[in-house]
């Protein structure tokens, strides 16, 4: 990898492709020493492609001595090299680029242009950005920047906004820029979208667009959309859709969708997809049915193990103690799953039971034999024990430092390494054997991470 040194070099390379790499390289690095070789690249430099990519490379940096010369560059002819000045000023965040903006927006000659300082005002909180992007979303005659306009709407919460994307949403013949429209509403999170989306749902012909309505439903989180992504996971003809639906009604957490999501998540003849967005969503809904069908999916052994899998985490998610029985059963016999025990270790981890942390420090301390069942299980307690910090866990992950095991002894040791700060006071007065073994183990295993490394 070359350093600063040799890439602030490659900037004056005779070759202009070997500049543009170097100037995003730099901006990657985001060191304040390229500024001023970046800014004299940007001034410069005779090639369009290297001038684009240090523009581009000082707003990444974020030093805002590069204020001043990029907004000297919303002078030169290019338009695309405005446009790269502009997404750079952008990138900065200093407030007194905003009356620059807003005359390039008023002024520039260049409708692309023009879009781009509006996205960047509406970032600066500017309202005068707002309406040149409405304009476009509903007027363009280029879908491309109707697109955009829908993108850069995202970043503002406007009653104007929501308004106009919608309007996008039921009305414009092309699909991508509806599909923009309804992602965008989403990440809004605005309730007055949510009719609209649902109508989208219930009646849009691009498969796309049903399912960025359904994920933008699911994070506005009204519950008026229940029927319509119920409705939509029943009958969508598309899995995908389907799926989607699950999951925007997990986030709800409205009740009456677990009727229907349980006979999914049970039934084995369902696509494996859908039933694993299913489980998710039962995961999200705390009610005692919910926790009822995913114990079902969890103790099924002919389920497949990835259902069984999903099934666990999902009931991490709830944090119900009453799963911890199942949890354990399934921690201790895994029938064969090898990734099976991980799972279940991280989620009862998550449960803030002691029955659950006595459940984890048991499979450390009672499974001690030797197949690789008993390595799957300690090492999955092991690494769930890491995110406890209770200090009766010390011990056992003390005591596992001897394990036959190298790779249990190590996810042992990166396990107290987590305690280290939560309990000095434990970890100092342990024996000098046990802290020595300690310091040995993680030695190691930094040893082994540097050589690797080096070898690569």
């Amino acid at each position: 990898m070359a350093t600063i040194d040799e890439l602030i070099q490659q900037l004056k390379s005779d070759d202009s492709y070997e500049r543009s790499v170097a100037a995003q390289e730099l901006g990657k690095r985001r060191t304040l020493r390229a500024t001023e070789p970046l800014i004299e690249a940007l001034k410069k430099d005779p090639s369009p492609m290297v001038r684009n990519a240090a523009a581009e490379a000082l707003g990444e940096n974020g030093d805002r001595r590069a204020l001043q010369p990029l907004l000297e560059t919303l002078n030169e002819s290019e338009p695309v090299l405005r446009q790269s000045a502009i997404r750079a000023i952008r990138k900065l965040g200093d407030p007194r680029a905003i009356q620059p903006l807003a005359d390039t927006l008023e002024n520039d000659p260049d409708r692309s242009v023009r879009y781009t300082a509006a996205y960047a005002l509406t970032a600066f909180g500017d309202p005068r950005g707002i309406q040149p992007l409405i304009q476009a979303l509903l007027q363009d005659s280029d879908s491309n920047e109707r697109q955009y306009a829908a993108l850069a709407l995202g970043e503002v919460s406007d009653p104007r906004a929501v308004n106009a994307l919608t309007t996008a949403l039921l009305q414009d013949s092309e699909s991508r820029v509806r599909q923009y429209a309804a992602y965008t509403l989403g990440q809004l999170g605005d309730p007055n979208a949510t009719d609209a989306l649902i109508t989208a749902l219930r009646e849009d012909s691009d498969t796309t667009v049903r399912n960025y309505a359904a994920q933008a439903l699911g994070k506005i989180g009204d519950r008026r959309a229940v029927d319509a992504l119920l409705q939509a996971f029943s009958a969508d003809k598309e899995i995908s859709v389907r799926a989607q639906s699950a999951t925007a009604l997990g986030e709800i957490g409205d009740p009456k969708a677990i009727d229907a999501l349980s006979q999914t998540a049970l039934n084995k003849d369902e696509e494996v997809t859908l039933r694993v967005a299913v489980i998710h969503a039962l995961g999200n809904i705390p009610h005692p049915r919910a926790l009822e069908t995913l114990i079902q999916v969890l103790r099924d052994n002919d389920g497949g193990w990835t259902i069984r899998y999903h099934a666990s985490v999902a009931l991490g998610t709830l944090g119900d103690p009453n799963a911890i029985d199942a949890l354990t059963e399934a921690l201790f016999n895994p029938k064969g799953d090898y990734q099976l025990p991980n799972a279940v270790a991280k989620s009862l981890a998550k449960i803030q039971h002691p029955k659950a942390l006595q459940t984890l420090l048991n499979a450390v301390n009672e499974v001690d034999d030797d197949s690789i069942t008993g390595w799957w299980i300690r090492d999955a307690a092991l690494e769930a024990l890491a995110e406890r910090r209770e200090p009766e866990v010390i011990p056992v992950l003390v005591q596992a430092l001897q394990d036959k095991s190298a790779g249990v002894r190590t996810q042992a040791a990166n396990a107290l390494q987590k305690h280290i700060s939560a309990h000095p006071d434990i970890i100092l007065k342990l024996p000098p054997e046990d802290r020595n073994r300690l310091g040995q183990i993680l030695q190691d295993q930094h040893h082994k991470e540097l050589q690797d490394e080096l070898c690569k």
